[in-house]
């Protein structure tokens, strides 16, 4: 029970987020879709949406809930198994429409859903599959001296031109270059690894 609350409280932060983030594109479209439920029928409502939520448009029932379509389709399978929603109580259903949802998600980093996700994951499947949540700091200690720092030192140095005209074609010509580059390191993801273990 205890994985299916937090898998449930993972997926309410992440459409909190989406909303707040202009994800779902339309404004308060889960606020609203949690305030036409009610506390005895919110669960049944949030497993029409997950189920939603893992579905392709192409592939929804054109009779659909006109509010259930206008949500997106998730890819990543986030939403696409199914968990035991517990009854919600009047103080926990308020509690969700009233703080939760009216709080700004969007200022939120969401790096924090790789470390979310991974903590609903069970260690087998999550070993198996190779999923393990890399810390910005752990991705920065082997990028940075790749070739993140190098590029930084160009911006850097084509900011300090003086002729605006100059300045925007070199920046423009380093957006080219930056967009331009593919990397194959075998070595990263060993490299990331070994600084997950010592982290």
């Amino acid at each position: 029970m205890l994985q299916n609350l937090n898998k449930l409280c993972v997926r309410l932060v992440f459409c909190m987020y989406a909303e707040d983030a202009g994800l779902f594109g339309k404004k308060n479209l889960f606020h609203d879709y949690i305030e036409q439920s009610t506390p005895q029928r919110l669960g049944r409502d949030l497993r029409d949406l997950f189920r939603i939520l893992d579905m392709e448009e192409t592939s929804r029932d054109p009779y659909e809930e006109e509010m259930l379509a206008a949500f997106p389709y998730v890819n990543g399978n986030l939403f696409g198994e199914a968990i035991v929603i517990p009854n919600f109580s009047e103080e926990a259903f308020h509690l969700l429409l009233n703080e939760a949802c009216n709080f700004d998600w969007a200022q939120i980093s969401p790096t924090i859903f790789g470390a979310i996700f991974e903590s609903t994951l069970n260690p087998d499947t999550r070993r198996h599959g190779g999923m393990h949540y890399t810390s910005i700091e752990n991705i920065h200690k082997v990028i940075d001296p790749l070739f993140l720092n190098e590029y930084r030192e160009k911006f850097n140095e084509i900011m300090t031109i003086k002729t605006i005209k100059t300045r925007l074609t070199k920046l423009k010509n380093l957006q080219k270059e930056l967009a331009s580059l593919t990397f194959l390191e075998p070595r990263l993801l060993d490299m990331i690894q070994d600084l997950n273990r010592c982290a």
